[in-house]
């Protein structure tokens, strides 16, 4: 049988017509426009579920309407002030060192100035003075007893903080007598030999930070100074429980309006998240942190606590971060300056 070329017909594939083609994109943007509000939805619940879960933290509750003093905060905007820019050249500074009110900060700034330079003995002359002057004032306290403990001049430190104390027990002074026990251990001997000498000059700070604690609970200077002092203890001496209520309380009180720096927040979290993280409980140890970070999110020192992995955060606490032989940092600026 044959084919006629009537029968021999091609089918042709039909060439869609410009208004199918919009039809069909018309058709393509609205199922895009269906399905993205349920892609946003997936791509939203897939984040909330891989994102680090912030806990709230649970924290001391505090009496309602604490004052600056109750803190250990009253008149602090006087330390906040910032210090005279060319001091050693400032027609007002006196040839020697003056015990005056007036020139306390001008004697304070001067007397860093010469350290920088080198000129020690004078330097801390002028520290003294500034201090002696207003022997209140933790800043200028605070200046001249970690010039003294820069320098190692334990027993000078000891001494000025001890005759002050003999005059008054406010807690300003006590706190800066407190501090000197802390600086001391870093002239006991490298651990493990150091360890009772060390235990012997924290044991002594803590006794101190207890009488002021017993009158002042909610000073704040006291309850970190006290909390660190515990933190540093080895974790089988059984001192990590007390270094968590006194942290516990300091970031609390972080939380409240005072003239305390912002820059004090960080450290508080840092320091009661490690806490947790000495005692081998990691994510309670982040999570903190991470509470840290929602109050101050732009904190380096809690980004790099976080950034530490977690099966080494352990042993870095125990070990460079909060073991033994690492030196406290003793200075109060935290309290007032910024940037730290």
């Amino acid at each position: 049988m044959r084919l006629t070329s009537s029968d021999r017909k091609i089918s042709l594939p039909s060439i869609p017509s410009a208004s199918s083609k919009r039809r069909s994109r018309l058709l393509l943007a609205v199922w895009l426009l269906l399905l993205m509000p349920m892609l946003l939805l997936l791509v939203s619940g897939v984040y909330l579920f891989l994102r680090p879960r912030v806990q709230a933290l649970s924290l001391p509750r505090l009496p309602a309407h604490l004052t600056e003093s109750d803190l250990g905060l009253a008149n602090w905007h006087e330390y906040q002030q910032p210090l005279p820019p060319q001091p050693l050249s400032d027609p007002h500074l006196p040839a020697t060192p003056q015990v005056d009110s007036s020139l306390a900060l001008l004697e304070d700034a001067a007397g860093q100035a010469l350290l920088t330079t080198g000129q020690v003995e004078r330097g801390l002359a002028y520290l003294q003075a500034a201090a002696q002057s207003d022997p209140e004032n933790l800043r200028y306290n605070n200046d001249y007893r970690v010039a003294l403990r820069d320098h190692q001049r334990y027993t000078t430190e000891y001494t000025y903080f001890s005759q002050l104390a003999q005059h008054t027990h406010s807690p300003n002074v006590l706190i800066g007598l407190a501090l000197t026990y802390v600086d001391q251990m870093r002239s006991c001997p490298t651990p493990p030999d150091g360890l009772v000498c060390q235990a012997q000059e924290s044991s002594r700070s803590i006794s101190i930070l207890d009488t002021v604690l017993a009158a002042h609970p909610y000073n704040v200077v006291a309850r970190f100074a006290r909390g660190l002092n515990h933190l540093y203890w080895p974790n089988l001496m059984g001192h990590l429980p007390l270094a968590q209520v006194d942290l516990q309380y300091a970031v609390a009180l972080s939380k409240l309006p005072s003239a305390m720096s912002s820059a004090f927040a960080p450290q508080a979290y840092m320091a009661l998240g490690d806490v947790f993280a000495k005692d081998g409980q990691v994510e309670k140890a982040r999570n903190v942190w991470l509470n840290g970070k929602a109050v101050v999110s732009d904190s380096s020192m809690l980004d790099s606590r976080l950034a530490i992995a977690t099966n080494q955060l352990v042993n870095e606490e125990n070990g460079p971060l909060r073991g033994l032989g690492v030196f406290v940092d003793t200075s109060l600026a935290i309290f007032w300056k910024t940037g730290r």
